[in-house]
């Protein structure tokens, strides 16, 4: 394979075709399709398709959602493969790592969950940063929706989106809203612009796995976290080995990528909008992530879900 910039993998879980879900879907890899095509540099865009069996016996991706990722690749003509190892976000993650990393030249490389959506010129604007910090070993975009306050952006959502709190599950009981549909590319472009003269700053914990670019002389220095961890501080992880080679980071708050959110777990699990709860059809194996994690870095995490 020709040398490339960079390498963008995503990972597609939907086993239920879950209409919202789908929707993140199409603009994940809509838009970073459209980043590629926009860009002077190289990219290769990889989509890993969920195919492992999920607690339901279904396959993590339906077939609607097998054909609508048929369709964009006929259109925008990316990779596509199959997962069929153990069901697990943290190892579809992996894989993609390892994929880029192995079986690509890319100087950079970057995962998806596939609820995120980025702009045109994203690409783009974490090349600069690259440029500006020349000691980077990784660099982490700002965002949204999620818990790490330091990532995020603030705006004014558009009057378009339909923003509202699940009736069910713990999004009800948390009174938690959530973006189930309605939000368009061009808006993110929008709004993406708007922070185009933020300035790249020093990286803080916690970290965010999805969407951060590191370097291939990171990866090859560190490695990748252990295929023991399910869906959660498999990031952690990664961070604190990264925290141990001494290696720089940074934020950089002039290139957003919107956090669609929450679609792949409301997307199978209907009753229950947050997986990280008592009664969650895998909290075994979430009492085994913080296992993995205690035992790994000797420290005494305890279950944090089930408090009213």
């Amino acid at each position: 394979m020709s040398k490339i910039d960079f390498y963008a993998g995503v990972f597609v879980f939907n086993p239920l075709d879950d209409e919202s879900h789908l929707e993140r879907i199409e603009k994940n890899i809509t838009s970073i399709c459209i980043a590629k095509n926009s860009s002077p540099l190289s990219i290769f865009i990889d989509v890993l398709l969920n195919k492992s069996i999920v607690d339901n016996g279904s396959l993590g991706v339906g077939p609607q959602t097998q054909k609508l990722v048929d369709t964009l690749q006929g259109k925008y003509g990316f990779q596509v493969r199959e997962f069929s190892g153990v069901n697990a976000n943290s190892r579809g993650y992996r894989d993609l790592l390892e994929f880029g990393l192995k079986r690509t030249s890319a100087d950079k490389i970057v995962v998806f969950a596939d609820d995120y959506i980025i702009p045109s010129f994203w690409f783009d604007t974490m090349q600069e940063a690259f440029d500006k910090k020349k000691d980077a070993g990784f660099i982490t975009p700002a965002t949204c929706n999620v818990v790490q306050t330091n990532l995020i952006n603030n705006f004014d959502p558009h009057p378009s989106w339909d923003i509202r709190v699940s009736p069910k599950g713990d999004h009800s009981r948390m009174g938690y809203e959530t973006t189930y549909k309605g939000v368009e590319i061009e808006h993110i472009e929008d709004i993406a612009k708007t922070f185009l003269s933020f300035e790249v700053i020093d990286f803080v914990p916690p970290p965010s796995f999805e969407t951060t670019v590191f370097t291939r002389e990171l990866i090859e220095e560190v490695g990748f976290f252990p295929e023991e961890y399910y869906s959660t501080f498999y990031d952690n992880d990664y961070f604190r080995m990264i925290k141990e080679k001494k290696i720089k980071g940074y934020i950089a708050k002039n290139c957003f990528a919107f956090h669609y959110g929450k679609g792949g777990t409301k997307s199978f699990y209907k009753e229950t909008a947050d997986e990280k709860f008592i009664g969650s059809p895998v909290e075994h194996q979430l009492y085994s992530d913080i296992e993995v994690w205690n035992k790994r870095w000797r420290d005494s995490v305890s279950p944090w879900w089930g408090s009213k």
